[in-house]
């Protein structure tokens, strides 16, 4: 019997607008005819391929899909910021002007809830259909369909806080849920979803489809899970469960060239645990940044993508922060900084994430930055740097920057260690494993260790600060290093409940006139409002969340 399913239609309607409609049809078109088409493998094949198409962003400003682009949640950050109102939605949110109408955060809880409906979709289908089917390939679906339910949940609940927990097909009469609590949506959803997974799922990708999650991708996710929901003790036991794997691996899944990481032609090396792959399909469903930095790219055209103009700018504060070789900034005294080459002694992670004015190379031509910092001369002139990682593809010879074809990194295994150590902190239990992490990460940063000590004195500026607290401090600024420019930073500072404090204290913004003043508007802005037309479908979500 053919069911009538809520939620279900939206995402197949967002399947077709992405460009993948031409590989199912909907007979009849007010139903979702399920037993029509999961017959064969190529059907759940495609359906998978499919569910990963509803993750990717879809647009040439790669704000659409269930993750969207990791440009957009910098810009929200205290990384860089839009200098006009170009893309308005972000460019809102990036002002603390966050309301239950914006564009974004109707489409993207939307968007997110598609993904879901389409793994439920999947898993029922796949487990009532497992017979017909090898055991490795039930496995390969039911894998990846858990995975991304998992993931779609934890974006939701980092975002939105407390939603509704959907984890079957429900008839209309069914649809109106009330709102579950995120420790029950981890506890009784999303670990044991990846619990499936990691028991699914190959080390390598099956059929070596790159690009779909992998066991250690769902063991990863589940360290992620358990810290987002402050579970630390649990965050340990996963992340030493992945550790442990990684000794026996021939190749460790921590490189020791940061910059290897996001060269395209290394782009599915060990670290990178999970990445939404770039498709050359003619949509740019890749890691473009589309047009946000204006600089000179020499052998390209003058014109939106080179130096004509620029939307986003990166933040002084950001870049001040790095420390130089000897472990200090500028501002605490640094030994090894030279006023007359500013941008010198950073280390080879400063320089795999910032193109430098003047000296580094692009199309064998030295590379220059004059409107990377907006409209304002003078800090084009203090600040003439530019994004890398990656992200810049210096291949290409005469070809718009949008065209990239760096994969969006979602979660790399230097993140799971981060979240031990942070985990292992918040447990006031900081032993050698913690400092040998952060030894590790330094050194391929090219920086100085922290002192290996429990006292706070040594290990912060700030005296008064206890051990806990110091060591969070350290461990808060290497990710805000490793990961810059990965998407990460809005929700970390959100976790960490300092979003008002970094990014109010912003006033470079002002000083170079950027266009825009970051505001964060605590506490409304730490949980995202529900949409307004899903509190009006449902009531049984109300209340919104705190300020909306």
């Amino acid at each position: 019997m053919k069911k009538i399913y809520v939620l279900l239609l939206s995402a197949f309607s967002f399947i077709m607008l992405s460009g993948c409609n031409d590989w199912i049809e909907l007979e009849p078109k007010d139903t979702v005819a399920n037993e029509n088409f999961f017959k064969t493998k190529d059907d759940f094949d495609q359906a998978v391929t499919g569910l990963y198409s509803m993750l990717r962003p879809l647009d040439d400003e790669a704000k659409d899909g269930a993750y969207f682009g990791n440009l957009y949640w910098e810009v929200c950050a205290d990384v860089c910021m839009y200098k006009n109102s170009w893309t308005q939605p972000w460019f809102d949110i990036s002002r603390g002007e966050l309301k239950s109408v914006t564009d974004n955060v109707a489409s993207l809880y939307q968007k997110v809830y598609a993904a879901i409906s389409w793994s439920n979709t999947i898993i029922e289908q796949i487990e009532a259909k497992q017979s017909e089917f090898p055991e490795d390939f039930v496995n390969y679906v039911k894998g990846q369909a858990h995975f991304v339910r998992a993931i779609c949940y934890i974006r939701l609940t980092s975002l939105w806080g407390p939603v509704p927990m959907i984890d079957r097909l429900y008839l209309p009469s069914e649809s109106k849920l009330p709102r579950s609590s995120v420790d029950d949506i981890t506890n009784q959803l999303i670990i044991p979803d990846l619990k499936i997974a990691v028991s699914c799922l190959e080390m390598t990708p099956y059929n070596n489809k790159w690009g779909l999650a992998t066991k250690q991708a769902a063991m990863g996710m589940r360290v992620r899970a358990y810290l987002y929901n402050k579970d630390y003790e649990n965050t340990v036991e996963a992340a030493k469960e992945l550790m442990e794997l990684d000794k026996t691996l021939e190749n460790s899944m921590f490189l020791d060239d940061y910059k290897s990481i996001f060269a395209n032609s290394n782009e599915n090396n060990p670290e990178i645990l999970f990445s939404l792959k770039y498709v050359a399909n003619g949509t740019k469903q890749g890691s473009t940044f589309n047009t946000p930095f204006g600089s000179k790219i020499p052998g390209l055209p003058t014109g939106s993508m080179n130096g004509s103009w620029a939307t986003v700018s990166i933040l002084p504060e950001f870049i001040d922060s790095y420390p130089l070789t000897d472990g200090k900034t500028v501002a605490e005294g640094s030994m090894v900084y030279d006023s007359q080459n500013k941008w010198a002694n950073r280390g080879p992670r400063f320089e795999s994430t910032f193109y430098i004015g003047g000296y580094s190379v692009v199309n064998g031509m030295p590379f220059t930055s004059e409107y990377v910092c907006g409209i304002d001369a003078q800090c084009a002139i203090d600040y003439p740097l530019n994004i890398n990682k990656g992200y810049m593809n210096e291949d290409k010879k005469t070809e718009w920057l949008q065209e990239d074809e760096s994969d969006f990194i979602i979660l790399r295994y230097t993140d799971v260690l981060l979240m031990y150590a942070e985990a292992k902190t918040m447990l006031g239990d900081i032993d050698q494993s913690v400092f040998d992490i952060l030894d590790a990460v330094r050194d391929r940063a090219g920086i100085a260790h922290v002192a290996h000590t429990t006292d706070p004195k040594a290990l912060s500026l700030h005296d008064a600060l206890p051990i806990s607290k110091a060591m969070m401090k350290i461990i808060q600024d290497e990710r805000k290093w490793e990961f810059a420019f990965e998407g990460l930073r809005y929700f970390d500072i959100r976790r960490w409940g300092i979003a008002a404090d970094v990014i109010n204290s912003i006033t470079s913004d002002e000083l170079y006139n950027f266009g825009s003043h970051k505001v964060f508007v605590a506490p409304a802005n730490y949980l995202w409002p529900l949409p307004q037309e899903a509190t009006d479908a449902n009531p049984n979500l109300l209340p919104n969340n705190e300020g909306y």
